[in-house]
């Protein structure tokens, strides 16, 4: 694999007014370990299959692309609520075209189609999410779980009006039975359905990225990991915040193995495994 400047990737995946975010992107690209050099057979086998970029693209990835160009042409205002660490005023509400929060907020389709063939490949049977959104990347995630019988996902949305324009989403890509939405807050709704599932299978935390709040979930997450349990977690390098949780996160003495996107963090709890941390790249 040759050497793939970094300056041909989109500019939407880069954020070149944060000047953390940048610098940790120039560094990860100049350091992430190539395909070719890598000594564990399971994260190789995970790179093959749904990290490096697939030459058959499943015919939903359209249907899900065209709700997403359609968002980002939505002029249509909704009352919007910040529940994240970006927010200035905790739970305060302004009016905000759709669109406006598609650009901000969507997943770039790279990411969550990665995210579509790790559910597809992988038998995750419980699958939650912190953070709907829109709608498009939990769209990615159910539709490759439905791979798998019984598979379950439940999402969690804080804000009302976006919670409403993910259940149009799901309606549309005909998903209404393969996801349970819940709209709340993370901290009052994930001690819920923890409290409900016997084990967990798969987490993608992609909200309130603060350290605080990150630790908090991946903490009482804990108590329902098995061995091929996985972590995911979105924007590790958006801020000093999260980037210091995804540090300590590597730490921890129950994880094994870590997968680091840049984009997200993959974590794994796998016993057998030797302790290692991976960097690689999606382009």
């Amino acid at each position: 694999m040759g050497f793939e400047p970094i300056f041909f990737l989109p500019p939407s995946f880069i954020n070149l007014l944060n000047l953390h975010y940048l610098k940790n992107f120039i560094r990860h690209y100049t350091t992430a370990t190539y395909i070719d050099v890598l000594h564990s057979p399971f994260v190789y086998e995970l790179y093959q299959s749904c990290i490096k970029k697939q030459t058959e693209v499943p015919l939903v990835f359209k249907e899900i692309e065209t709700l997403r160009t359609q968002l980002l042409h939505n002029n249509n205002f909704i009352a919007y609520t910040d529940f994240g660490a970006s927010a200035h005023y905790k739970g305060a509400k302004k009016n905000i075209k759709i669109s406006s929060l598609a650009r901000k907020h969507l997943k770039p389709a790279r990411i969550a189609q990665i995210l579509y063939f790790i559910t597809h490949h992988y038998p995750y049977q419980h699958i939650i999410e912190l953070g709907t959104s829109m709608g498009i990347t939990t769209s990615y995630l159910a539709t490759g779980a439905q791979n798998h019988i019984n598979a379950r996902l439940q999402t969690i949305e804080g804000c009302k009006d976006v919670f409403g324009v993910a259940a149009k989403v799901f309606k549309q890509l005909n998903l209404g039975s393969a996801i349970k939405s819940h709209h709340g807050n993370f901290d009052e709704v994930l001690p819920n359905i923890l409290e409900e599932i016997p084990s967990l299978d798969l987490l993608f935390v992609d909200g309130n990225h603060s350290y605080e709040a990150t630790m908090n979930y991946f903490n009482q997450s804990l108590s329902k990991i098995h061995n091929t349990t996985l972590f995911i977690f979105d924007d590790i390098y958006w801020s000093t915040e999260m980037t210091a949780a995804w540090e300590e996160i590597k730490c921890h003495p129950r994880v094994s193995v870590t997968v680091d996107l840049f984009f997200i963090g993959l974590v794994y709890f796998r016993k057998e495994q030797v302790k290692q941390d991976f960097k690689l790249r999606v382009f």
